[in-house]
């Protein structure tokens, strides 16, 4: 066995520009699916509509003493959600342990509500877990799960589309 090989660090993955479009198809998915849940269900359970513009507004006032437009607030949401999430997905399932689809969907979409509601709305000023609304909590965790699941499921049904061709 040769010690210098047994002693390098593991090299990372990078993904291709196939698999990067993939996630960000599978993302648009999983957001447009967010975006009318977030909508209508929530607004009627709840009585308020989830808005995570309004909570990246809040984030950059607070850390930064900026104030960002509803537009540039949009548009960060949506990179978030259809690039940086689905990213942050591959990552993940692919230089961590994956338990397959769905599984890896659903934690998926879990952990992007613990990232939204436990890291960055303390940050922005808000109550952890938007505990202070509870209802508008567990539809926030519902959205993120499923948005999870569907942007996994569209990622590696596209996959598993290129891997047979």
């Amino acid at each position: 066995m040769n010690i210098q090989a047994a002693t390098m660090p593991r090299a990372f993955p990078i993904p291709s520009a196939r698999t990067v479009a993939n996630l960000a198809i599978g993302g648009f998915a999983g957001l447009g699916f967010w975006e009318l849940f977030a909508a209508v269900p929530t607004a009627w359970f709840a009585e308020y509509p989830l808005e995570p513009p309004e909570l990246v507004k809040s984030l950059f006032s607070h850390q930064f003493g900026l104030s960002l437009s509803t537009p540039v607030a949009k548009l960060l949401h949506f990179i978030t959600g259809f690039l940086f999430y689905p990213l942050g997905y591959w990552v993940v399932t692919r230089w961590m342990k994956s338990f397959g689809m769905p599984a890896d969907g659903w934690i998926w979409g879990v952990i992007t509500y613990f990232i939204a509601l436990a890291f960055f709305a303390p940050l922005a000023g808000q109550h952890f877990l938007l505990n202070d609304v509870p209802r508008l909590s567990v539809m926030s965790l519902i959205g993120h799960a499923i948005y999870g699941w569907l942007a996994a499921y569209v990622f590696e049904a596209l996959e598993a589309r290129e891997t047979m061709r």
